[in-house]
């Protein structure tokens, strides 16, 4: 049964009526494999020459979301009109009331990983973007596939702190927006940001008012004094008024828990904007 507030891009537990769907029309693994392997050539074709590298590795390393966005919009495409058994299938199993989406989460506690599910069914589309020797695609059943949705904002932080080699820290310098954004990030070669850039993220601590937010910068250090000058010195740069907010960043969650502003969209969006400017300025 799908959860009572369902994240954005959040796996779904497949019920019986999924399973159901599944069988009726996705059946035939070999052809929706190929399909996809299909699908993932001609997103190689447009993506490789205008993206040859991330972070000095080649295509298609690190290009997880951009390879998964970039064939799910061929995939919607082609459900549009079907030119072949497989999409057909599909499009069949969607119309039924089929899931079919697009989620995030953490992969078998190791890495944070973008995939689509269809029904009882997890298909990764990017499979090689970690390690290039692995087959592109992989479809298995979505309980098999080790990915679950990211618990809260320490769960982040474990997984962020040994897949990006980064430390993270409690965002003291902008409290103003430390309720949607409560993190700081800061990699090895001393690239820092504010976190996280996620609708799910963002969508889980509205949803259980801020309270994951309070507690993460409740349990977390600080950032050390030289980083915490450098991002202030960013952030004076910044025109948003909400940056301008100083103050113990425990504190200004509270406020903002007792004045519901996990409801307010006018808050969601000046946090937002102002968290986009910022990362304007940092570069990252």
């Amino acid at each position: 049964m799908a959860p009572a507030v369902l994240l954005p891009l959040q796996p779904i537990p497949p019920d019986s009526r999924q399973r159901e769907l599944a069988r009726e029309f996705l059946s035939d693994h070999e052809k929706l494999h190929a399909y996809f392997g299909r699908l993932r050539k001609a997103v190689d074709a447009e993506l490789a020459p205008a993206m040859p590298e991330f972070a000095g590795k080649p295509y298609p390393l690190g290009r997880c979301r951009e390879i998964r966005d970039t064939l799910y919009d061929r995939l919607i495409a082609e459900l549009h009109a079907p030119a072949c058994e497989t999409s057909s299938a599909l499009r069949a199993f969607i119309q039924a009331g089929g899931i079919g989406r697009k989620i995030w989460g953490v992969l078998r506690e190791s890495y944070f990983q973008n995939a689509m599910q269809f029904g009882p069914w997890y298909v990764d589309v990017s499979n090689d973007t970690v390690n290039p020797n692995k087959p592109q695609i992989e479809i298995l059943p979505i309980e098999e596939s080790g990915m679950v949705a990211v618990e809260d904002f320490f769960h982040f932080a474990r997984i962020a702190n040994s897949y990006w080699q980064c430390e993270v820290y409690a965002n003291s310098v902008a409290p103003g927006i430390a309720a949607i954004f409560p993190m700081i990030c800061c990699n090895k070669d001393g690239a820092a940001w504010l976190a996280v850039a996620s609708d799910q993220m963002i969508a889980m601590t509205r949803s259980r008012e801020f309270r994951p937010a309070l507690e993460f910068v409740e349990g977390t250090p600080e950032p050390p004094e030289p980083l915490a000058r450098l991002l202030k010195a960013r952030l004076a740069r910044c025109a948003h008024e909400i940056l301008s907010e100083e103050g113990d960043p425990r504190e200004a969650i509270k406020a903002r828990i007792a004045a519901s502003s996990f409801r307010d969209e006018t808050y969601y969006t000046k946090c937002v904007d102002a968290f986009h400017a910022f990362q304007d300025l940092s570069g990252n």
